[in-house]
């Protein structure tokens, strides 16, 4: 499985990797535009019909979750999800698959990976030693380099222009400005799993905005 690992320059100022495990990111066949999955009639046994789980692996860090997939899939790409903005971390597992949902006010991602009780425990660890008040740095720092939070799951390149507004969005200090013109970009010609990234943003950036500066 050839999977580039989430190496230091990957990584924003103070970054540390906690926690690494192979994983799929499930996404839904018909909204991501992709032909139906050869074996879709079989898919209702383990909870995923019309889904297809995208093969990588998933990072925990001290500031987010991070998605890699492989060069072997029919989708590839990076999706980040930060810390402050998880609301919850489930077990929705089903018959054999196990797999764990992470919900922010976003989106539900849900990956299919081995170890799901750690992975919970661990990722609520870390959202629990978060310290809220770093939420307006953090957004800071992913303005500064927002190519190390991926361009999410791209089944073609559409994603330039919330690229270029996400590059326009670090010069400025409004977040919650930055937060709506990245939304307003994001349309109809996109599915969830092409703007996982730009969507975690703006929930990072919609959050720092709404905390009082200092």
């Amino acid at each position: 499985m050839a999977i580039a690992p989430l190496s230091h320059e990957d990584l924003l100022p103070g970054e540390g990797i906690i926690l690494r495990k192979n994983a799929n990111a499930v996404i839904d066949v018909r909204e991501a535009g992709l032909s139906r999955f050869a074996f879709d009639d079989l898919m209702w046994l383990v909870g995923m019909r019309g889904k297809e789980a995208i093969g990588g692996r998933v990072y925990l860090t001290n500031y987010r979750l991070v998605f890699k997939a492989h060069r072997f899939n029919r989708v590839r790409g990076t999706f980040s999800v930060f810390l402050p903005s998880i609301e919850e971390v489930r077990d929705s597992s089903f018959a054999v698959t196990r797999q764990a949902t992470v919900s922010t006010a976003t989106q539900d991602l849900t990956f299919v990976v081995w170890g799901v009780p750690q992975l919970i425990d661990t990722i609520d660890q870390c959202r629990a030693e978060f310290d809220d008040a770093y939420i307006t740095e953090l957004a800071t720092l992913v303005l500064a380099e927002p190519w190390k939070i991926g361009h999410g799951l791209q089944t073609v390149a559409r994603y330039e222009a919330l690229n270029m507004s996400l590059s326009a969005a670090r010069m400025r200090g409004d977040f919650s400005a930055a937060a709506t013109t990245i939304a307003n970009m994001i349309d109809s010609r996109f599915n969830r799993a092409e703007v996982a990234g730009a969507l975690q943003v703006v929930d990072l950036l919609t959050r720092a905005g709404e905390r009082p500066s200092t």
